[in-house]
């Protein structure tokens, strides 16, 4: 091999050395690219000779290193250099930041999952009803809310306060019975004493007639 090729794959090697040590040095936190170029340069070429230097020499070699920051430097250097010695952090991987080890992950937790006419089973339906409704039927409310709504109060007020002006009788203690017509009819009302039914009519034209007794089983009248 001629002389002069010898030596160009002399400084080749060289170079990619250099290139290597850098990236070596770049691992250590606070050491970019540039400052681990003028590290090599300045003879620091790996973490040994970084992490053993004294700080105001290094600070002295490397242009533009405080001594407070290469003092920082040589001490996060000897803590790379000890985990990987521990083989806690692998540098065997050129061009890339440090690995370090991970935990092993635990093994997740298994649960068994039901057979699958299991599930087919489960959300066959056999009625379109929900809870509300089944209980709405079931006390005899097959319309509307099973409670008595604002309307259908006022109704029941103003019809019994017609029946009352009319000589009906009064259905409540009259010692206790407040004056005036529409207090006294709602006074019967929440004593739960009016024997009415309440008319609930579907845009059909059909009705239902529900005792007002049921209704108020779910009635607040406070």
């Amino acid at each position: 091999m001629p002389e002069g090729s010898k030596k160009k794959k002399t400084e080749t090697e060289e170079a990619d050395d250099a290139v290597d040590n850098v990236e070596i040095l770049t691992n250590i936190p606070g050491v970019g690219p540039k400052t681990a170029e003028k590290l090599v340069e300045a003879g620091f070429s790996d973490l040994g000779k970084v992490s053993s230097a004294e700080p105001e020499k290094l600070a002295e070699s490397v242009p533009g290193l405080s001594p407070a920051k290469a003092e920082d430097v040589v001490k996060a250097a000897a803590k790379l250099k000890e985990d990987v010695e521990a083989g806690v952090t692998d540098l065997t991987t050129k061009g890339k930041k440090a690995k370090r080890k991970k935990a092993p992950e635990p093994e997740p937790d298994v649960h068994p999952l039901p057979r699958a006419e299991e599930i087919a089973k489960a959300e066959i339906r056999s009625s379109l009803k929900t809870g509300l409704e089944e209980d709405k039927i079931k006390k005899g409310i097959p319309v509307g809310p099973k409670w008595l709504t604002k309307f259908e109060k006022a109704r029941i007020i103003g019809a019994r306060a017609l029946q009352i002006s009319m000589g009906a009788p009064v259905l409540i203690g009259k010692k206790s019975a407040p004056t005036g017509l529409f207090a006294l009819a709602e006074a019967e009302l929440r004593a739960k004493a009016l024997p009415m039914t309440v008319r609930r009519t579907l845009p059909t034209g059909e009705h239902f007639d529900i005792p007002l007794s049921t209704l108020l089983e779910s009635t607040r009248l406070d």
